[in-house]
């Protein structure tokens, strides 16, 4: 079955309605799992992480991805050392002006790619403080080729359109200009449809990762298996266990869990699996306030596997998302701060862990107590979580999305 514009296929009878819910209103629409065209990517950087969704984005697209990203400056601590083996890299020379609040990007090269890629669509970022974007935006409109903006939403409180500010007015404008609007979480897509994007025109792709590493780890790690008893007791761990895994700095707020432990008392072991600039302050407050606490650094492949298989609880005070899908994919309960929103479609109270309010020690201490003594509980939400990531979050259905975001834009631009 051809879609308007000939840009797009489906099989023949595979139309499994795919729906997506912003508030109260629901839009059905058909599934749409190729992309008959070129397709353009534009990222500020490209993180390792992603580099597993844009090849499977690009194996459904007949002729081809290319991304178009740079480099992170140095203090950013963005892991971006992955090679893509279906989409093309192209590289953005990133000029990095100015920086917290006031940060601003500028990618040199960017029209020199757009001219030799010539997409049929184009994926941008949705961050005003990426200046290349609008280039991009502009050479799509002179060419004819659709814009879908991709981002983590509006990040205002939700006041209304008219409690806007100036600047908040000018993003609203950028978002609205888009043929299509793709948000990592139903948080986002609210505060899109917001700030005056249609709600037709919003498509939620929760923030995917890879999971084919935890899933052989959980395999090959069981918990109470062998090795995993070994390497608990290596680590002198000899109670159930809370993991933290993040970089060490402050907005993880890994001070408030280390303050709930002491309340509680010492029914867990705490195991701190990261570094980072906060990492001495945050030894020395848990030598004093929660001495069963291990800081053992950062960690990958085998090491962290283990970690994760030898704890029973992950708990993430402050902002965060990666660690919050790799902890569900390797089973685990997760109890997490309220943050950007991509967490609140992961986390589901009372199926595989539990949301607290921001800088709430109180509320945090109640949820970690809520599991002490209830082994079953720990196993079945980690089984949930498993389930989510592999039925309801996965790159698969982030690829899905996508396409099916290109087809609604394809049809509203021609």
């Amino acid at each position: 079955m051809l879609v308007t514009g000939g840009k797009f296929k489906s099989n023949e009878g595979a139309h499994a309605a795919c729906r997506r819910t912003v508030k109260t209103r629901i839009r059905v629409f058909p599934m749409v799992n190729i992309f008959t065209g070129k397709l353009g990517v534009q990222q500020r950087v490209l993180p390792t992480y992603r580099v597993p969704f844009f090849d499977t984005l690009a194996s459904r697209c007949t002729d081809g991805l290319s991304v178009f990203a740079g480099l992170p400056r140095p203090d950013e601590a963005i892991a971006c050392e992955g090679e893509l083996e279906i989409a093309i890299r192209a590289r953005a020379r990133n000029v990095h002006l100015m920086s917290g609040r006031f940060y601003l990007c500028w990618q040199r090269g960017i029209k020199d790619w757009l001219d030799h890629w010539s997409p049929d669509a184009l994926v941008v970022a949705a961050d005003p403080r990426l200046l290349s974007a609008r280039t991009a935006i502009r050479w799509s409109r002179n060419h004819d080729v659709p814009v879908i903006g991709w981002g983590l939403g509006t990040l205002n409180e939700s006041r209304g359109r008219a409690g806007l500010s100036m600047v908040s007015r000018l993003r609203s404008k950028l978002y609205r200009s888009y043929d299509a609007v793709i948000a990592y979480s139903s948080k986002a897509a609210d505060d899109y449809m917001r700030v005056g994007v249609p709600a037709e025109r919003i498509f939620i792709a929760h923030n995917a990762i890879s999971t084919e590493d935890a899933k052989a780890a959980v395999d090959r790690f069981p918990a109470g298996g062998k090795e995993v008893r070994k390497w608990r007791d290596n680590h002198g761990l000899t109670k159930p266990t809370i993991i933290f895994v993040g970089r060490l700095i402050r907005e993880k707020r890994l001070d408030l869990l280390i303050e709930s432990c002491r309340a509680i008392g010492e029914h867990f072991d705490l195991l701190v699996v990261g570094d980072g600039p906060e990492r001495t302050v945050l030894e020395r407050i848990a030598a004093e306030r929660y001495p069963a606490t291990q800081f053992i650094g950062h960690q990958e492949g085998e090491q962290l596997a283990l970690a994760f298989a030898a704890a029973d609880l992950f708990v993430l005070p402050g902002t965060g998302g990666l660690a919050i899908y790799e902890a569900m994919a390797h089973g685990k309960p997760v109890i997490v701060g309220q943050g950007d929103g991509t967490e609140a479609d992961l986390v589901q109270d009372g199926r595989n862990g539990i949301l607290v309010a921001p800088d709430d020690v109180g509320e945090l201490t109640n949820a970690i107590q809520s599991y002490i003594g209830h082994p079953d509980r720990i196993r079945e939400e980690g089984q949930e979580s498993r389930h989510i990531i592999d039925e309801e979050a996965s790159i698969g259905k982030m690829a899905l999305t996508f396409v099916s975001a290109l087809s609604y834009a394809v049809e509203a631009n021609t």
